[in-house]
This record gives structure tokens, sequence and C-alpha cells, in this order.
């Protein structure tokens, strides 16, 4: 293992920019890669299904000139059930997937960066054991037991840029916690590309992008009989290019009363260009029924892996 050795030269401490290691005793594992703006991470749900996600500024395979050829690209793959989603980190972005460290960011100026995340000036201790180099923050913080320890603190290997661990105090609206992160280096330098290799070449089309959806101005609406209501539609973000066309068609269906309703139009269209643009849809209540729910039926667009279901009016 190659070692670059700046602590001593360093006005900070630093996390490795390129490293592959576990947080959690080899339960997870995970690669960053700042350099190449690549990372990877992988953890098991269950003996049989693990999930793993890769994020990367230059997504291999991208469909050339699509937004995510252009943006930084977020996929998660779950095996066993065969089912992946991603996400473009991009002004249309739905930002719903992310496992990775918060502080790179949820848009359009996201930058795979270090691991830890420094939030205060640190401190490299005189204390420090004669085995490792110890680096506090200076300001303290508070637990619920009124306990108060530096907000921040790493240790590394004496002499070198191995992380040791990260003790962090971390608040939530509930809560204070001191949080001790043990590290399990794996390696240090560019990671190994068995870990990005995994990327099937077909996951623009094969899994679901979680970026696409519908919107309405209403998702509950009340009729009584002879009623109408009209609904404003449009779309979260621009649909796929498929085999030169950019169209998603977008239908209803009815729950529970299949003949208690009629609307117009009996379709809507959107494309790249007007997907933002509100369309009408005009619903009738013909007669009294239970609770229904319309339910869009969705063509086109890279839209076939959406779940309908979510998306859906409810009329009562």
């Amino acid at each position: 293992m190659s070692l670059c050795n700046y602590l001593g030269q360093s006005v900070q401490p630093y996390f490795p920019s390129q490293i592959v290691f576990s947080p959690d005793d080899g339960t997870t594992t995970i690669a960053i890669d700042e350099i190449n703006q690549r990372a990877y991470l992988t953890f098991p749900v269950n003996s049989m299904m693990k999930v793993s996600a890769y994020v990367w500024q230059h997504f291999p395979y991208a469909v050339p000139d699509s937004p995510q050829s252009k943006h930084y690209v977020y996929l998660a793959t779950t095996s066993l059930i065969n089912f992946c989603s991603y996400e473009t980190y991009w002004k249309y972005g739905a930002y719903r997937l992310n496992q990775f460290p918060l502080h790179w960011g949820n848009n359009s100026l996201y930058k795979i960066r270090n691991d830890v995340n420094f939030n205060y000036e640190m401190i490299h201790s005189n204390n420090s054991s004669k085995d490792e180099d110890y680096w506090y923050s200076n300001e303290t913080c508070s637990t619920n037991t009124r306990d108060k320890y530096p907000c921040q603190e790493i240790y590394f290997k004496k002499n070198t840029d191995i992380p040791l661990r990260l003790a962090e105090v971390r608040r939530t609206p509930f809560s204070s916690n001191r949080v001790i992160t043990n590290f399990t280096i794996i390696s240090i330098g560019k990671p190994d590309d068995k870990y990005f290799d995994s990327i099937s070449p077909d996951w623009y089309v094969n899994c679901r992008d979680a970026d696409l959806g519908v919107l309405y101005n209403l998702t509950l609406i009340r009729l009584n009989v002879g009623e109408s209501a009209k609904v404003q539609v449009w779309l979260s973000a621009p649909p796929h290019e498929i085999n030169g066309n950019d169209t998603v068609n977008i239908q209803w269906r009815t729950s529970q009363c299949t003949n208690c309703f009629t609307w117009t139009p009996k379709q809507l269209s959107f494309n790249s260009k007007n997907f933002q643009e509100r369309q009408t849809l005009t619903i009738t209540r013909l007669h009294m029924s239970e609770q229904s729910i319309f339910i869009p039926i969705l063509e086109g667009g890279g839209f076939a892996f959406i779940e309908a279901a979510t998306y859906s009016l409810s009329i009562r």
C-alpha cells in the first residue's frame, strides 16, 4: 500500500481522496474516487439480497446528448429481484435515492468530495498517542446526557493518511448523540475498477428514472353528481427520447366505479419541449360512488417503469 504522508504538512486533516473502506466492520463497502469523480457502495439487505449504488460524473453507457450524459447520475441496483432505478443531479432532479454523503450536493452543483465533511476548524492534538494522530474541532457540542465533546474528532494511524475512526456529535430535531465510526481500510489510492464494472450497459432503458413523474395542482377532488373539476397536469422532468420519439401519452382508468365519471380529453401528450406546460383535464361525476381513484396509463418517454399508481387522483 503506497501512502502519502501529508498530515504534518496540512493545516487540516483530510480523508483520503481515493479510498475503499468499510464503516461498519465489513458489512458495507464504500469506494470513493474524487480524482475521477466516481463512487460506489454496497450492503446486504439479507443473506440473499444486496443493494449496490453508483454515482459518477460521466456515467458509463449514457445516451449521447441526454441529460444523463451531461450531469452526475446516481444508480441503485437490488440483486435477486433485479430492480434498478436512477436519478440525475440537475435542475429537474427528484433527489429521492441518494445513499452517499449529503454534503456532496443534490442538484446541478453536485460533486464527489471528501467522505468526511469537517464543519469546524480542526486542531492537531499535541497529546496524540504514539500510534495515532488525533484531531479535534475547536468547538464543543452537547449530547442528550449534557456531556460535552469536541463536535468532531478524527484519528489517523501515526504519520500516515490512514483514517482509523471518526467521532461526531450528530444532531436531529429530537436528539443529540455522539457517534463513533470505526474504519476498516481496504485500500488507499485509485479504487479497483472491479467495483464499477458491474454497471449494466442497458441501465438507461432497463432502470426506472426516479426524476420522471406526473404532477397535478389537485390530488384530492370532491364532486357531487353533475359537477365537474378542472385539473392541471404537467410533468416533473422531460421525457426520454426513445427511437427518435420523446413523447409520453397519458390516459386514465378508474378504480371502484368504472362508469361514474367522464373526462376530457381522453389523452394528454407531453414531450421534452412542453413537459412543464400545464394541460387541463376536466372530470365530471355521473353517478355517486365510494372514493374512486384515477390512475394514469403512461406510454412512451421512458415512463414504462414508473409506478403509475403513485401519480393517481383521488375523487370523493
